[in-house]
């Protein structure tokens, strides 16, 4: 038997389990499910139920595994970072099996990883963050290239094999530091360019230009590729990564004037949403006087 095929057969014998069974743990999990024994986990019974629905065989229970991908939420909460999730993921792990390679494609502050790993005693770390978005699950699904960082060389040899067995470009990293700054800097640059033509359109709005027209104008040239400018930066990735990256450097000029345009253009949406609303009431009574 040749090497390559050797090794094919022996990842079959890992046991994997998915943390997080929600719009990026499940995908995940169902593409693990092609090359590994899998397991999903959740602490909702509901996600559990999703999960069996498409194959997946999932647990409210957390069990032993070799591998575990943890992608769980994480959240801007009360003004700060919030790792919660990922914390109780590592402490279970730590109970049933610190040997395990330990995979983050959850949304990371710089250097989580690097603490849940001390913290809990984690051998074998890996950061490769999703990259996974629901509108084109076709060509920005499970499988694109990412991003891996890992704790050790250790930790790069088994997390190198895991996603090359799943088919999953990786570009390396020197650090998990790198791989977690990676994803909330691609999602910041995202808002600041999305913010870019907010102030664009309020613009174009107070001096009677068509912000579309020029949008479409403008994107023609080779470098341009400017958003649209529509109800405001929403969404769960967004508005959380770009906070995560300001927590790197409180006194940031760029980021927060983004955060703040987006905020004015949001209430000026309300403002015109309120004069039309006005506007239309007013026409319903003179209709019906």
């Amino acid at each position: 038997m040749h090497t390559r095929d050797r090794e094919k057969e022996d990842h079959r014998k890992l046991n994997v389990c998915v943390m997080g069974l929600g719009n990026i743990g499940l995908p995940v999990a169902c593409h693990i499910s092609k090359f590994y024994p899998v397991v999903g986990y959740d602490i909702k019974d509901a996600a559990t139920i999703n999960a069996l629905l498409k194959g997946v065989q999932a647990s409210i229970t957390l069990e032993p595994a070799d591998i575990y991908v943890i992608a769980v939420n994480t959240y801007f909460r009360n003004n700060a970072p919030d790792m919660s999730a990922v914390d109780s993921c590592c402490n279970k792990i730590s109970k049933l099996n610190p040997n395990s390679l330990v995979c983050f494609e959850s949304t990371l502050t710089v250097g989580t990883s690097k603490q849940m790993a001390k913290k809990y005693k984690l051998k074998y770390v890996a950061v490769c963050p999703h990259r996974w978005w629901q509108n084109d699950q076709v060509n920005h699904g499970v499988v694109q290239p990412r991003v891996l960082g890992t704790l050790n060389p250790e930790s790069k040899q088994k997390a190198t094999q895991f996603y090359d067995n799943l088919q999953i470009p990786i570009h390396q990293v020197e650090s998990t530091e790198l791989a977690e700054a990676s994803k909330i800097v691609e999602n910041s640059d995202y808002y600041l360019r999305i913010a870019y033509a907010e102030e664009l359109k309020l613009i174009c709005d107070k001096n009677g230009l068509d912000f579309n027209q020029l949008r479409e104008a403008v994107n023609t040239k080779w470098n341009m590729n400017l958003p649209e400018a529509i109800n405001g930066i929403g969404g769960e990735c967004l508005p959380k990564d770009i906070q995560f990256l300001q927590c790197l450097e409180p006194s940031n000029i760029l980021l927060k004037a983004a955060v703040e345009l987006d905020e004015c253009y949001r209430n000026n949406l309300n403002d015109l949403n309120v004069i039309l609303v006005s506007q239309r009431t007013k026409k319903r009574l003179n209709g019906n006087g």
